[in-house]
């Protein structure tokens, strides 16, 4: 504060200059969502679209090698540059301002969004693939801290995880499983395909009517394997903005269950439950610790 300017005066234009700051913030939303709307106009809708649905750090990567296995019949060269190629996140890609990608029938489409981010009578079907919420806090919480924030603590992770608004993983997995907008969803969980990985394939050829080969199966399960993906983690990591920078080798990590219950304290396992009975009821029992 200069020494001329009374301490009303300073706080009035901190109240302005707060102001502003929170209308650019919104007007900011509002043109990202206009552009998604834009974007998603230019990508247009095809009867067989696959919608690829997950909250973040659910086995998202490992699905979509397993469908671009099937979808092409096993054909489906492992030699692209990134996943993103040939299975695009179009909400990012459209942030990001890149061009829309011209991709062969069927697409296979990847997002985080909410059931509620899409219109009625979206063409294509959907495969949601959920996970253990406990998890899934492990996960985002060694994720942020080895991308973005490396004095982050669990503790504090875990309390975003608990607390953060309507974008939350216990919101994002009801809509999802109400789908008032009674889409065709394949429901799947991480853990099934970490236990039996062919009889989901199974699933998802008989939900897409594919007609594949055994080739295709055999691919498509080595090629999503933890060991295959940590090896060729470049084709699947995070890729950051500048694209000339090393991507992160931290996406791929351990590939497996369990360790919400190993890092956890009693409180928070008890807080998690308390919440996922409150919020998902009677499809509790997929995501307790017990």
């Amino acid at each position: 504060m200069k020494p001329n300017q009374s301490s009303s005066e300073y706080a009035g234009i901190r109240q302005i200059a707060s102001l502003f700051g929170k209308i650019a913030h919104k007007f900011g939303h509002v043109a990202n969502r206009l552009n998604l709307m834009l974007y998603r106009m230019d990508f247009g809708q095809r009867d067989d679209d696959i919608y690829l649905v997950t909250f973040p750090k659910s086995g998202t990567t490992m699905m979509q090698v397993i469908l671009y296995q099937l979808c092409t019949d096993g054909k489906g060269n492992m030699d692209f540059h990134h996943i993103y190629d040939v299975s695009p996140w179009v909400s990012n890609d459209a942030f990001l301002k890149r061009p829309v990608r011209d991709l062969p029938s069927p697409r296979i489409i990847k997002s985080h969004e909410h059931c509620r981010d899409y219109e009625k009578g979206t063409k294509g079907r959907f495969i949601y693939v959920y996970r253990n919420g406990m998890d899934v806090a492990v996960s985002l919480f060694n994720q942020n801290r080895n991308y973005n924030n490396p004095n982050l603590t669990f503790e504090k992770s875990f309390e975003k995880f608990m607390t953060r608004n309507k974008h939350n993983w216990f919101n994002h997995l009801k809509e999802w499983f109400r789908n008032t907008h009674k889409f065709p969803i394949l429901y799947i969980r991480f853990e099934d395909l970490l236990n039996d990985k062919q009889g989901q394939i199974s699933r998802i050829i008989d939900f897409l009517k594919l007609d594949v080969s055994n080739r295709a199966v055999e691919r498509a399960i080595e090629f999503s394997s933890f060991d295959y993906m940590k090896s060729h983690e470049d084709k699947f990591g995070v890729q950051p903005p500048d694209l000339s920078r090393k991507v992160f080798d931290q996406f791929i990590r351990k590939g497996k269950s369990g360790e919400g219950e190993e890092v956890s304290s009693p409180d928070q396992k008890s807080e998690y439950q308390v919440k996922l009975e409150k919020t998902l009821g009677h499809y509790k029992d997929s995501f307790s610790l017990d």
